[in-house]
């Protein structure tokens, strides 16, 4: 009973041929499989975006109405103390202006009348 060498030769050369192409099909196995998990993460990526952007506008409106109520308020706070001190300044108390402002309103309705009669 003799190996023959060269039938030992061939199966080795036959195994090696298997060998590499099996391991240049799990590349390209690897290749697509990567190509499809980029392909769900770009997916993924692309509603996580979307998301945070409708979450950003949310924000950008609550946050323009916060800070005009604040404006608001600010400018009222203003107006107020403007007044007190034109009060302290003048010695004139401003209801009693708006008193006056209404009661010469009602005068001039009353000569207005008066005037066509």
């Amino acid at each position: 009973m003799s190996i023959d060498i060269r039938d030992r030769g061939q199966e080795w050369l036959q195994d090696s041929e298997q060998m590499a192409r099996n391991i240049w099909l799990a590349g390209l196995g690897v290749y697509s499989k990567s190509l499809e998990e980029a392909g769900d993460r770009r997916e993924q990526t692309e509603s996580l975006f979307d998301t945070l952007v409708d979450e950003g506008r949310a924000v950008e409106a609550q946050t323009r109405d916060s800070v005009a109520e604040q404006v608001r308020a600010a400018n009222h706070n203003v107006e107020a103390r403007v007044q007190a001190l034109f009060a302290r300044l003048s010695g004139v108390d401003p209801r009693r202006i708006d008193q006056l402002n209404t009661k010469v309103d009602r005068l001039t309705e009353l000569v207005t009348k008066l005037a066509q009669n």
